[in-house]
């Protein structure tokens, strides 16, 4: 279907802006001129106003239109990707991030609305995890392409490089998304503007997902750009180092879609949901150990394996919130990702200062395999009869 290919591309370039910048980090310090901590915060730059921007994205798709919000979006992330790679100062730099994330947050969520209306159930976390892999791939190509680019040619040309793919993936976007219609359009009144929320909310399922959803982008993201530095500060890598270690991360994305459906076949949704804390969590746990930069990027495919096992299933939950507004429901748990990932640098900012690495990872990797379980339990307890297209052996 040509659907999916094409939501795939704008996926990947918003995937990859969201990350082009990390593994960078030390480069961008002195380049700039300013402290490594501070350009840190880039993330949550990016972060902040992709979460805020969801709750007027997700209706605006709902009332609009989701391909228009999608091109839209694409359009201003390739300008601000150019803007960011001319930057000539730090504040310059952070104001391009803070618009192209507020622009990103147009793009995956509701790229997996129109999933979702394309989609029955029962089909659909098998046709997310493929645009799942886009994404994945954005993720590689903001890694470890960044890396190793920025490491010949500096981090501008590296950015520029982004800014260009994402002018690519705009072009064809505007030639070729046409979503389906949903099977049963629904006529909305332009003061039901913000109705989907209220209907998002209702159903008893959103709190524990949003909750987890939020506390994933905390502990997973929030440690992403302080990799360089930490590699650096121990003499065991640089910035390619860097990217290759980060792109385990996504390499473990990759298993995971692979092996999705065996996984749901063989575990069922909750069970799933609990194995994936668990694995992450020990991915975490061992990166306390400050080991070599092979061993850590073998690490980080072992976190990113388990923290797409939790989040591709809240993915799938999230486009059967609301059903009649699926845009909202995406949107609302795309505000809590970004929301979790925006306070996580900081977050591993103080614990990595206060605590140092040990105590701080070892709590990290504690944290998502409670997650895990909590996850699981919460959604089972509030489900009055079995997940659509779910079979739960557990």
């Amino acid at each position: 279907m040509r659907l999916l290919p094409i939501l795939a591309a704008s996926c990947l370039v918003s995937s990859m802006s969201m990350r082009i910048l990390d593994p960078v980090v030390p480069d961008i310090s002195r380049g700039l001129g300013v402290d490594t901590a501070s350009v840190a915060m880039l993330a949550s730059f990016f972060a902040f106003p992709y979460a805020l921007a969801q709750p007027v994205l997700g209706a605006l798709g709902d009332s609009f239109g989701k391909a228009r919000i999608i091109k839209i979006a694409l359009l201003i992330v390739a300008l601000c990707l150019a803007a960011s790679a001319a930057a000539p100062t730090f504040d310059m730099l952070a104001a391009a991030r803070l618009i192209g994330g507020a622009a990103a947050g147009g793009i995956i969520p509701l790229a997996f609305a129109i999933v979702g209306d394309a989609f029955p159930m029962n089909e659909r976390q098998i046709a997310l995890s493929r645009v799942l892999t886009a994404i994945i791939a954005g993720n590689l190509a903001g890694l470890i392409g960044a890396g190793f680019v920025a490491a010949e040619f500096g981090w501008r040309i590296s950015t520029m490089t982004a800014a260009g793919l994402a002018l690519a993936a705009l072009v064809v976007t505007v030639w070729q998304l046409k979503p389906p219609a949903p099977s049963k359009p629904v006529q909305r009144m332009r003061g039901e503007f913000f109705d989907g929320y209220r209907e998002v909310f209702a159903n008893p399922r959103s709190v524990v997902c949003f909750f987890a959803v939020f506390v994933e982008g905390i502990v997973i993201f929030g440690l992403f750009p302080y990799v360089a530095v930490l590699l650096e500060q121990r003499g065991a890598g640089g910035l390619k180092e860097a990217g290759i270690v980060l792109s385990g991360f996504a390499v473990g994305g990759f298993i995971y879609t692979f092996l999705v459906r065996f996984m749901l076949g063989r575990l069922g949704l909750y069970n799933l949901i609990m194995s994936g804390g668990m694995v992450s969590g020990l991915g975490l746990a061992m990166l306390s150990f400050g080991t070599s930069w092979p061993a850590e990027m073998a690490l980080f495919v072992i976190v990113g394996v388990g923290f797409y096992m939790i989040h591709n299933s809240l993915q799938t939950q999230a486009t059967e919130l609301a059903p009649r507004y699926r845009a909202s429901g995406v949107a609302a748990h795309s505000f809590f990702v970004f929301l979790g990932q925006a306070f996580g640098p900081l977050l591993y900012g103080f614990g990595l200062a206060s605590a140092g690495t040990l105590w701080t990872m070892l709590l990290a990797g504690a944290v998502m395999g409670l997650l895990g379980v909590v996850t699981a339990w919460g959604l089972k307890s509030r489900s009055g009869a079995p997940v659509p297209g779910v079979t739960d052996p557990a």
